[in-house]
């Protein structure tokens, strides 16, 4: 019996503790005063990463080409539109980081900015601004470094966009790639630009962090975006073919038929002469002499009308006389 109610003992013990234990609260006092976690700083640092690669040609690096340049003003960043700012969008973007300038940098980017390798699949692309690191000085420092490896006179290229399609750029529905390029093709550094909340922002920007000695190729991956935008109807890029009689059926304007002219009548046939018969000859006519303008004859001048002499005054009629009477 000592050890039953031993273990009933037991078992009530620990029910009483499991339910003392539900009863406590879950999380934890609730603080008289809130605190604001301290906000990240960063010094700037007052010199450029060297000059590697190309960078270090006679024309100077590409981040040293935008040092002593200033940064616009932030309310001219609300006027621009794609794709016509679009290496308006890039220079500001090398301002800020020849600054070393974070604050500016989180300015011209959109709220999920991701970078990686250049790439329009976006390959390994992670965000700029994490938990751990708010001012995204692990990308610039980076994106500091590659910019350092490029000319000055690097090639900068924009995808051309068709006619007409410049406004789904602009819209947002769209976005417009841009990109640098060194003069053997291996490095590269590639922007994705696009409108967010009615501004121009950068979305992605992809490039290595070590410069590549050979091209890279991922077919695996997937195909990449197109970069034409889809249409109801597709379009094509290629030249049409020539009608059959040779005009452009896109270019040029169809011509209309001409109207079938109608057929000359035969002419009669005249009698030939016979040879002691004298053969008509055609009187040539007269060459009509050139038009001469002749002299039009002045107006005669017409007599000025004399002035009416006064008529004479009627002489009155003589009375007549009585006529005699005859004699009885």
């Amino acid at each position: 019996m000592s050890s039953q109610r031993l273990t009933c003992v037991l078992a009530s013990s620990a029910l009483l503790a499991l339910a003392l234990a539900g009863c406590d609260a879950r999380h934890p006092p609730r603080p008289e005063v809130w605190v604001d976690p301290p906000l990240p700083t960063h010094q700037p640092s007052g010199t450029l990463p060297p000059a590697t690669a190309e960078g270090v040609g006679p024309d100077g690096s590409l981040l040293e080409s935008y040092a002593e340049r200033s940064p616009r003003k932030v309310d001219e960043l609300d006027t621009w539109m794609l794709p016509f700012q679009a290496k308006t969008m890039i220079v500001e973007l090398l301002i800020a980081a020849a600054k070393d300038d974070p604050a500016r940098m989180q300015l011209l980017l959109s709220e999920n900015a991701r970078w990686g390798v250049p790439d329009r699949r976006e390959l390994r692309a992670r965000p700029i601004v994490t938990k751990d690191d708010p001012l995204g000085l692990e990308f610039l420092a980076a994106f500091r470094t590659a910019t350092s490896r490029f000319s000055a006179k690097a090639s900068f290229t924009c995808t051309p966009l068709q006619p007409g399609w410049q406004m789904l750029a602009s819209s947002g529905a769209e976005p417009v790639w841009c990109s640098y390029t060194s003069k053997d093709s291996l490095d590269i550094i590639g922007f994705r630009l696009i409108t967010e909340r009615g501004r121009v922002v950068t979305d992605y920007i992809g490039f290595f962090e070590q410069r590549q000695t050979a091209a890279i190729r991922v077919p695996d991956a997937g195909d990449p975006p197109p970069l034409t935008p889809f249409v109801k109807k597709p379009v094509s890029l290629e030249a049409p073919e020539l009608m059959p009689d040779g005009s452009n059926p896109v270019i040029e304007k169809k011509k209309p038929k001409p109207e079938p002219k109608p057929e000359p009548e035969p002419e009669a046939e005249e009698p030939e002469a016979e040879a002691d018969e004298a053969i008509p000859v055609e009187a040539a006519e007269p060459e009509p002499k050139p038009d001469v303008e002749k002299p039009k004859p002045k107006p005669e001048a017409k007599p000025e009308p004399e002035a009416e002499a006064p008529k004479p005054e009627a002489k009155p009629k003589p009375e007549a006389k009585p006529e005699p009477e005859p004699d009885e």
